[in-house]
């Protein structure tokens, strides 16, 4: 009586992924001020052929990319500050999208700075400032080479403001 349409995901081929990531944090003595990094490595035996058929299914890992964060920090007296840089590497979006679109479709690299700074009030009661975003960096988007421009997304700074209660 009713006709349906049914899309489920089926696993194509095993892949395996593989990396490290390397992190620390230190404090400078007791003045409160502090810094903390990490970088991470990440690949997959799977990579997506940028010379393939257009024509034809690719099998791809998505979302896979090399990532760092610095962040500056100080915590004393009440007080929470952090400006903190991250950076992430191209990595692959999509690919094999809608019946027609075979073409893989890349973020290029990013970085951003982020800032919050926060004062707590009482034991509970805490105000807090955050920035997102700093310098309004905007991401790219590119199909199979740089030349071939998908799409821009244009990112301004966002700023929030706000009070956190714990009980």
């Amino acid at each position: 009586l009713y006709m349906f349409d049914v899309n489920i995901p089926v696993n194509q081929r095993a892949a395996t992924l593989h990396g490290w990531e390397l992190g620390g944090q230190y404090f400078f003595g007791d003045s409160g001020f502090g810094v903390l990094a990490n970088y991470t490595i990440v690949k997959g035996n799977v990579g997506v052929d940028r010379a393939a058929d257009p024509g034809a299914d690719v099998f791809a890992l998505t979302g896979l990319s090399d990532t760092a964060n610095v962040v500056l920090m100080y915590e004393k007296f009440g007080w929470s500050a952090r400006l903190a840089w991250n950076w992430r590497d191209e990595y692959l979006l999509a690919a094999n999208q809608n019946g027609n679109n075979r073409n893989p479709y890349f973020v290029e690299a990013y970085d951003q700075f982020d800032l919050s700074v926060s004062y707590r009030l009482t034991d509970n009661l805490s105000l807090g400032f955050e920035a997102i975003n700093l310098t309004g960096e905007d991401v790219r988007w590119h199909a199979r080479s740089k030349r071939q421009f998908v799409r821009l997304v244009e990112q301004s700074p966002r700023y929030m403001v706000g009070l956190r209660y714990t009980f």
